[in-house]
């Protein structure tokens, strides 16, 4: 090999070579060369104080506690929905805050419910894309400026017909305490307000008590008792006081189930058979007795068993002879309650 060729070829390799680096140098330099800013302007949320303490408040004050926002993004900042932690919080805010600009979010928060040193929070969700939520804090001292005894709520529990009573001992520290005047939820529930006497005060609290007594009624109606009876307590520091209520009208008879669904079937030799249980709840009916059971339906037979003082069995039957099709109708019981002498079991089906 001669060295003319030889160079001939180290020749063809280095612009080859060469030719590479520059094939490879534009890319190179693209990739170090620094990138333009594709984001779009965007909002972004500062909350000037994320934690407040109102201090201390009387009890059934509404706290309205105030927090600051600040919008130091480039684009419009959207408040979607801010979520209390709970029932006793209602929120109020601005939705849209533009750039540079200032909003706010109200917490309103009801005492009544409180008493001693409480934290209320409150979720808030927004499109800043670096903080799409954040969590704000109240924090407040409930003092009952008007203290009750023995508890804070009345407690009731009667049965149908019947009347039940409840009373507070209401007692204060401030020299213009005074109470006025009392307001109960509903019309059912009765109402008095007097000075308490020397039997009824609690001891250790002054000399200036007052009772107040809640009584039902005897129309009340079954089931659960609520609300609040609402005491003017003349005290400036506390002016009105919100008393819950907490009870149960409990009927005199208890019935299960309240209706009889016999569904779809087809009659065989065996009666198709269905249980109403009847309990006594009234502890003065020492003689209840369920008397007789009648249905209104052909084919459907009602029978009494009475398995103790306070508790009855009807024993609803099918025969194999009822007509086919569908049937609606009633068993009538007749009992020796006297608030609930007859009672009507709705009866439904349908014979295949």
């Amino acid at each position: 090999m001669t060295i003319l060729s030889s160079n001939a070829r180290l020749g063809r390799t280095g612009a080859a070579f060469v030719a590479a680096l520059l094939a490879i140098a534009p890319a190179a330099a693209l990739a170090q060369a620094p990138k333009a800013s594709s984001s779009a302007p965007a909002p972004k949320l500062v909350v000037v104080d994320e934690k407040k303490d109102v201090g201390v408040v009387p009890k059934g004050e509404v706290v309205h506690a105030t927090f600051r926002l600040r919008n130091e993004g480039k684009a419009d900042l959207h408040i979607t929905d801010v979520k209390p932690s709970c029932g006793c919080t209602a929120p109020e805010f601005d939705k849209t805050i533009k750039p540079g600009a200032e909003g706010k979010i109200v917490l309103n928060v009801d005492t009544k419910a409180f008493q001693g040193p409480m934290s209320k929070s409150a979720l808030i969700l927004t499109d800043d894309p670096e903080k799409p939520q954040v969590t704000v804090f109240v924090m407040f001292n409930v003092k009952p400026f008007v203290d009750t005894h023995p508890v804070g709520f009345f407690r009731l529990q009667a049965l149908t017909g019947e009347t039940a009573t409840s009373t507070i001992i209401l007692s204060s520290d401030e020299a213009d305490f005074k109470p006025t005047a009392v307001e109960p939820p509903n019309s059912y529930l009765k109402a008095t307000l007097a000075p308490a006497a020397d039997a009824e005060k609690v001891a250790g609290k002054g000399a200036n008590q007052w009772k107040v007594t809640v009584t039902t009624t005897p129309d009340a109606p079954e089931g659960l008792l609520g609300g609040y009876v609402k005491v003017t307590t003349g005290a400036a520091k506390q002016p009105e006081l919100s008393l819950a209520i907490s009870g149960y009208v409990k009927p005199t008879l208890s019935i299960t189930p309240l209706s009889v669904n016999f569904g779809n079937f087809e009659p065989k030799a065996d009666p198709v058979r269905r249980t109403v249980t009847i309990i006594n709840n009234n502890a003065k009916n020492e003689t209840f007795l369920v008397t007789k059971a009648e249905s209104t339906v052909p084919g459907v037979k009602a029978e009494v068993v009475m398995a103790d003082k306070t508790r009855a069995q009807v024993i609803i039957s099918v025969d194999d002879k009822v007509k086919k099709g569908v049937f609606d109708g009633f068993v009538t019981v007749t009992t020796t309650d006297p608030g609930k002498k007859e009672i009507k079991i709705p009866l439904k089906g349908v014979i295949l």
